[in-house]
């Protein structure tokens, strides 16, 4: 039996991956969409998002002050 795991993301990602890889949901994922914050591509219904594109969205997303009890 071949037991296939992969170690690192992959360069595009579908719908459900890129999701997961952000850490929201597919509704989120969507809103970034339509809200031009993220672009995916591909044609028609069948669209990937690619790792960079992801990245440099989480690379926009602000830093939250630690709040009472949270450390630094």
């Amino acid at each position: 039996m071949n037991n296939l795991r992969i170690e690192f993301a992959p360069a595009l990602m579908t719908r459900e991956v890129a999701a997961f890889y952000i850490s929201g949901s597919l509704r989120e994922l969507d809103t970034l969409r339509e809200q031009k914050e993220i672009t995916p591509v591909g044609e028609g219904r069948r669209v990937k998002y690619r790792k960079s594109e992801l990245d440099s969205y989480i690379d926009r997303i602000t830093e939250r002050p630690a709040t009472r009890g949270q450390s630094a």
